[in-house]
């Protein structure tokens, strides 16, 4: 191991660093996310969190408006926080419902402390988005009663806005930013859909999701090329180890076996895949057949995310 990168994972932990772990829905970024659970030198914060897609819709010249919203009273805060899930809900048990179209009935149970949680929220804070990135990071870790570790992981399948946002407005933040074939992306949103019987993806919603991946794209393009990474899925799933010593090494943190099995808080979990109960790292999904989008959904995606797909090896068909 070179000298200098010796050096820098042997620095003291407590850094707090975004990971922010992000692509387009039903891509895999559960799957990747959940990988990093229980990782030394990782904190993990269970769901999903919003902060850095709003402030990408705040736009560069709404941060300072975002920030000057945060009221002085901390009940308010919380409430704007947990209203707007602009962190995770960690105070929460986290839970999967076959009435929401999940594969099973899960329930585990959070290890949370509300004075703690209060208590660090009301210490003084540094100012900006690094500051209130912090601030946040730093009091829901004491609500889940663990120390800062060097990466603070997020998770938001939001076509790459959250790491665009978190890499504009704090040095040290890093993406990972995960891809799959559009067509089995949409493929597999539109069933998910179907069996949740919600939000149902009928043609205008499949027209912003196609230009949702066109976004993905510039966002790729655009992003600083030293703290971004972009994976395929196929890959991931095809040779996890190689994929994930080499997001290890980029990441400068130590190769764990956890980094090959997906966890939930430490726990087996079986629930990555809405279609069926999953155990480590699938590669079904990888060879599923297109099954809800019909032909000229297919040719829609396939006309209009052609650059995409050349771009990650998915072929023009």
């Amino acid at each position: 191991m070179p000298a200098d990168l010796s050096a820098r994972r042997s620095a003291p932990a407590g850094d707090c660093s975004p990971l922010v772990i992000t692509g387009a829905p039903r891509s895999g970024t559960s799957l990747i996310y959940n990988l990093f659970d229980g990782h030394p030198e990782v904190n993990w914060l269970v769901d999903e969190g919003f902060l850095f897609e709003y402030l990408d819709d705040m736009g560069p010249a709404g941060a300072d408006l975002f920030l000057d919203a945060i009221p002085v009273d901390l009940n308010a805060l919380v409430a704007g926080l947990r209203d707007k899930q602009v962190m995770p809900p960690v105070e929460r048990p986290y839970r999967q419902s076959r009435d929401r179209g999940s594969v099973s009935d899960v329930e585990i149970q959070a290890d949370w402390d509300e004075e703690c949680f209060i208590a660090s929220l009301a210490q003084p804070a540094r100012g900006g988005v690094c500051g209130l990135w912090l601030r946040l990071a730093h009091a829901y870790l004491a609500g889940m009663r663990q120390d800062p570790r060097r990466y603070c992981c997020l998770k938001a399948p939001d076509y790459g806005k959250s790491a665009a946002s978190a890499l504009a407005s704090i040095p040290d933040a890093r993406a990972i930013v995960i891809v799959r074939d559009p067509i089995s992306s949409l493929d597999s949103l539109k069933r998910s859909r179907e069996l949740r019987g919600e939000k149902l993806l009928t043609w205008p919603l499949l027209a912003q999701n196609v230009r949702n991946f066109q976004r993905l794209l510039d966002r790729i393009d655009t992003a600083d090329p030293d703290r971004t990474r972009v994976v395929r899925y196929e890959s991931l799933v095809a040779e996890p180890e190689p994929t994930m010593r080499a997001l290890a090494d980029w990441l400068e943190i130590a190769f764990d076996p956890c980094l090959l099995q997906p966890t939930m808080r430490g726990q087996h979990w079986p629930g990555i895949s809405s279609f069926k109960a999953t155990d480590g790292i699938e590669t079904s999904a990888a060879r599923r057949p297109v099954l809800s989008l019909d032909e000229a959904e297919v040719d829609l995606v396939t006309r209009h995310l052609a650059g995409f797909r050349m771009r990650f090896g998915y072929g023009p068909t």
